[in-house]
């Protein structure tokens, strides 16, 4: 599989690899199942303070749908006396105004909240038929899981019950329908050791996305994994005999996977997958959010599910639909929702403890580079080969410079 640190991974390895594997049972811990006998002194530790930090990033992202042309994320510290938790969010795009209003009146809730009391809280929210936007409901599950390792003194990849260790490889995702500035950020992804596994965006015209395709091969040649994303762009097929063969000419010139090709039923999936053989179908957007996907996701619908940031709403339900795709015989990897700071860190170890063919959500050289100069410390490293390597730190292990953060913050915002 794609986990191994020092096994050099080609291309027909990964046709090969879609494969079944164990993992271990995993629930989100309440506090009071993790403690022991210093539990009901951590239960009453409140939250004493959360800090809102607005992050801006402005490169452009192009999609099938449309384009981001800035966007505006949001660093939070949640704060219960001498223990702190961060998360990331993609709070808004397109809006250099943007004041997290709705972020602040959601976040009032849990200011002064016990420690289980805001758990719980959480917890209510992350249920079927649940209206609270996934962002908030994950972004705060992050926090609180960075917090209650840090007063436990224990990974938060631990608390989740992840028991794999070894690196996985980072997925470089280009954005951009430009052929040149296509081979630009190709040519980018060898220079940052990453050229071995690349995500592209596709459009859903089959001319374009087919000239985007034989760019990055020339680029990056046979042996590099190259999967696409075309959030369901293919429209103009009457029957899966005639999508199958669309997806059948991009195979053909050496598409190894493809996400979310077109709308389809579950029943559709799982007869596509079986129509296109080798190449991998991967869903993505069946899968949100998490509680949702454990009841959605069949057998056979793909080879590799795609657990996507920002739409799961629970850290916990993630790991639970990881172990169902695993019992099922397919394999599992770690999106991206375009992250830039602490949240890349925390779902690189979700990879990790899950043994996840790859990492998705990655610092960005261009974007992250404020955010690395406010980073003091980080659980998990790049490594030379462009993997993803971690060593446990209580939490999720990211220590950040909060005074230089505020800084350059355009926004902040002290509850």
């Amino acid at each position: 599989m794609f986990s191994g640190e020092n096994r050099k991974t080609n291309r027909r390895d990964f046709l090969k690899s879609i494969s079944a594997f164990g993992i271990v049972g995993a629930t989100y811990p309440l506090l009071s199942s993790c403690i022991g006998k210093n539990r009901s002194e951590y239960l009453k530790e409140k939250i004493t303070k959360i800090e809102i930090f607005r992050y801006d990033i402005n490169v452009p992202r192009y999609f099938s749908w449309g384009t981001w042309h800035n966007r505006q994320h949001l660093f939070i510290k949640i704060t219960s006396g001498d223990y702190y938790g961060w998360t990331e969010t993609p709070a808004s795009k397109n809006d250099p105004n943007f004041k997290a209003t709705a972020w602040v009146e959601y976040l009032e809730r849990f200011k002064g909240l016990s420690i289980s009391d805001a758990q719980r809280l959480l917890l209510s929210e992350q249920v079927i038929g649940s209206t609270r936007s996934l962002k908030m409901l994950e972004s705060l599950d992050m926090a609180f899981l960075d917090l209650l390792g840090r007063m436990l003194n224990k990974s938060a990849v631990e608390l989740l019950g992840l028991s794999e260790r070894n690196a996985v490889p980072g997925l470089y995702c280009i954005l951009d329908k430009d052929e040149n500035k296509a081979r630009e950020e190709a040519e980018k992804s060898l220079e940052q050791n990453l050229g071995h596994h690349m995500k592209f965006k596709m459009y859903g015209d089959e001319n374009i996305d087919m000239k985007l395709l034989h760019t990055i091969r020339d680029v990056l040649g046979d042996e590099a994994v190259v999967i696409s994303d075309v959030n369901k762009g293919y429209k103009k097929w009457q029957s899966l005999e005639e999508l199958k063969s669309i997806l059948d000419r991009f195979k053909d010139n050496g598409l190894d996977a493809i996400e979310d090709p077109a709308h389809l039923n579950i029943q559709q999936w799982v007869q596509l997958q079986e129509m296109v053989g080798d190449l991998t179908l991967i869903p993505d957007a069946p899968m949100r959010p998490a509680w949702k996907g454990i009841e959605t996701m069949v057998k056979g619908m793909g080879g590799i599910y795609n657990l996507h940031p920002s739409t799961m709403g629970s850290l916990t339900h993630t790991v639970q639909l990881a172990q169902k795709v695993k019992k099922t015989g397919s394999k599992i990897m770690i999106g991206d929702d375009s992250l830039v700071g602490p949240a890349c860190s925390a779902w690189q170890q979700i990879a990790i403890g899950l043994g996840a063919e790859w990492v998705e959500a990655i610092e960005k050289k261009e974007d992250s580079k404020i955010y690395l100069e406010c980073l003091q410390s980080a659980a998990t490293k790049k490594e030379v080969n462009g993997y993803y390597s971690f060593e446990p730190e209580p939490g999720f292990g990211v220590v950040l410079d909060s005074n230089h953060l505020k800084k350059i913050s355009p926004l902040y915002v002290h509850l």
